[in-house]
C-alpha cells in the first residue's frame, strides 16, 4: 500500500523538526517553501508559539511595533553566559534607562578613536605570518577581536596581564552550549557537565575584571579612553553609578557581541574576495592610493570596502534571529498572537528574500553600490529599539581589519578551496558560523608591518 500525501508530509515535518537545531536557516527555508510565509513553530522550553518571517514588511512591523507589547524571549541562549543584568536580558523601563547610560562611549566620534587599536591588531597578526603559512581566516578574525576587546574594550595593553585577560575572554566563549538556556538539557553532576565548566569559566571572568575595575575606582579613569573606563564615568539621572555586578554583565555582553560576531564576517568577507580574484584586484586598487598601512580615518569612508563589509553581512548574517516575546495580544503578519508567543524576523531569510535580492546566494557587493537597501530588508544588527548597541563599533572595526589587512598581506585560495561548495552556516557557541575552516594561503607582506 502507498503511503498518503499526508502520511509523506507528516514524515518530512517530523524529519525537518529533527534537523532544526542542527540547520534552522534550512529548516526554516523548506518550511517557507512548503507552507509560505511567515512559517509557525514550536520552540522547546517556549511557552507560546512562534511566528517567523523572512518578509521586509515583517521586519517593518516588528522593529516599528507597540515597544509596551514586547519582552525578552525565553528561554534565551546567552542568558546563562550573560546574566540577568545584561542589556540584551532587559526590558520596558530598566531597557530603556540602561540603554541611555550605555549609547555615549559607542558614540560616532568616540569609537573612531579606536581605528589604531584595530589596525594594530591585524598587523600584529600579519608579522606573525610565514611564507606559504596556511591560515583558517575565521581564526584569525577571532585573533584580532580578541586583541581589540582586551585593549579598547578592558583598556589592557600587552605584556603578561594583557595575556592573562586574552586567555580567560577566550575560555569564557570556547565551547559555550546555548542548550543550557533550557533546564532539561542540563548535564552536571558536582563538578561535571558543561554547566559546571561554564560557571567556573563565568567565575574566573568576573574575579579578574572585578579586580581591574577596584583598581580603576581607587586609581581613577580621568585620562582613560577604553570602554571599561567611560562606563566607569557614566552616571544615572540620579548621579548614582553602574554596580559592579552591571558592569559585569555589560562587559560579558560586549565580549560576546563583539567577538565572535565581528571575527565569522571578517573570516567570510576574506574568504568570498580571495575565492573571487577579480573582487581582490577592485578593493586592491581602491586601497592603493592610501598608502601602507592606510590611515583608518580614511579606510571607513572607501565604498567599495563598504559594499563588501555589507554583502559579507548580508550574505551571512550571524545572528540570523531577532525575536520579540508578546506581553499582551497583537496581530504580526496576519496571525493572532497571544501572550507568551513570540513574533520573530529570520534575518537569513530576509537577506535572501528574491523578492528583495537579485541572485540572493550570490556573493555580489555592487548591490550596496548601486542602490541602498529599500525599507527593512536589510537588518544585520537587528533593529528598533533593541538594535544592537555596538552596531557602529563592529561595522566599523569590520571595515578597518579588512581593508588593513588585504593592503599589508598577499593573500590567494587553494584551487582546491576555491573548487569546493560554500560551506553552510551552522550553530558555532552563541552565533552562525562555517562549517568547515576557511582557508587561505600567506604569500607574503605586501607593505611594511
Amino acid at each position: 500500500m502507498r503511503p498518503t500525501r499526508g502520511v509523506l508530509d507528516r514524515a518530512a515535518g517530523g524529519l525537518n523538526a529533527v534537523t532544526a537545531p542542527f540547520d534552522p536557516e534550512g529548516y526554516l527555508r523548506r518550511r517557507r517553501a512548503r507552507g509560505g510565509d511567515p512559517v509557525i513553530v514550536r520552540v522547546p522550553g517556549a511557552a507560546g508559539r512562534m511566528v517567523v518571517s523572512g518578509d521586509p514588511e515583517a521586519a517593518r512591523e516588528l522593529f516599528g511595533g507597540p515597544v509596551e507589547l514586547f519582552d525578552v524571549p525565553r528561554p534565551n541562549p546567552v542568558e546563562p553566559l550573560l546574566g540577568t543584568g545584561s542589556l540584551i536580558m532587559l526590558s520596558g523601563e530598566r531597557h530603556r534607562r540602561e540603554r541611555r547610560v550605555l549609547t555615549p562611549p559607542f558614540g560616532g566620534q568616540r569609537m573612531r578613536a579606536y581605528g589604531t587599536i584595530i589596525q594594530e591588531a591585524v598587523l600584529d597578526q600579519v608579522r606573525s605570518w610565514r611564507p606559504g603559512q596556511r591560515l583558517d581566516a575565521q581564526r584569525f578574525g577571532q585573533a584580532v577581536t580578541l586583541s581589540v576587546i582586551v585593549r579598547a574594550v578592558f583598556g589592557v595593553d600587552g605584556g603578561s596581564l594583557g595575556e592573562h585577560f586574552a586567555t580567560t575572554t577566550a575560555q569564557l566563549l570556547q565551547g559555550y552550549k546555548p542548550m543550557l538556556s533550557v533546564p532539561a538539557l542540563r548535564r552536571t553532576v558536582g563538578r561535571l557537565g558543561p554547566e559546571a565548566r561554564l560557571r567556573r569559566r563565568l567565575a574566573a571572568f568576573d574575579s579578574l575584571l572585578a579586580a581591574e575595575i577596584e583598581n580603576r575606582r581607587g586609581t581613577g579613569v580621568a585620562d582613560r579612553e577604553d570602554i571599561l573606563s567611560l562606563l566607569l564615568s557614566v552616571r544615572y539621572d540620579d548621579g548614582s553609578e553602574l554596580s559592579t555586578s552591571d558592569l559585569l554583565d555589560e562587559l560579558r555582553t560586549m565580549v560576546v557581541a563583539g567577538h565572535e560576531t565581528t571575527a565569522t564576517t571578517l573570516g567570510w568577507a576574506l574568504y568570498h574576495l580571495y575565492r573571487e580574484p577579480a573582487l581582490v584586484r577592485r578593493l586592491i586598487e581602491e586601497l592603493a592610493p592610501l598608502g601602507n598601512p592606510p590611515p583608518p580615518a580614511e579606510l571607513a569612508e572607501l565604498p567599495f570596502l563598504r559594499a563588501v563589509c555589507h554583502e559579507a553581512l548580508r550574505l551571512h548574517p550571524v545572528v540570523p534571529m531577532v525575536a520579540r516575546r508578546l506581553l499582551a495580544p497583537w496581530r504580526f503578519r496576519g496571525v493572532d498572537l497571544a501572550p507568551g508567543d513570540t513574533a520573530a524576523v529570520a534575518t537569513s531569510l530576509l537577506h535572501h528574500n528574491p523578492d528583495v535580492w537579485d541572485e540572493p546566494l550570490t556573493f555580489r557587493p555592487d548591490r550596496f553600490l548601486d542602490r541602498e537597501p529599500r525599507g527593512f530588508a536589510f537588518a544585520p544588527f537587528g533593529g528598533g529599539h533593541r538594535r544592537c548597541l555596538g552596531a557602529a563599533f563592529g561595522d566599523y572595526e569590520l571595515r578597518i581589519a579588512l581593508g588593513t589587512v588585504v593592503c599589508m598581506a598577499t593573500l590567494s585560495m587553494p584551487e582546491r578551496e576555491r573548487g569546493r561548495r560554500i560551506p553552510p552556516a551552522v550553530p558555532r557557541n552563541i552565533t552562525f558560523g562555517p562549517r568547515r575552516p576557511l582557508m587561505l594561503t600567506f604569500e607574503g607582506p605586501t607593505g611594511t608591518a
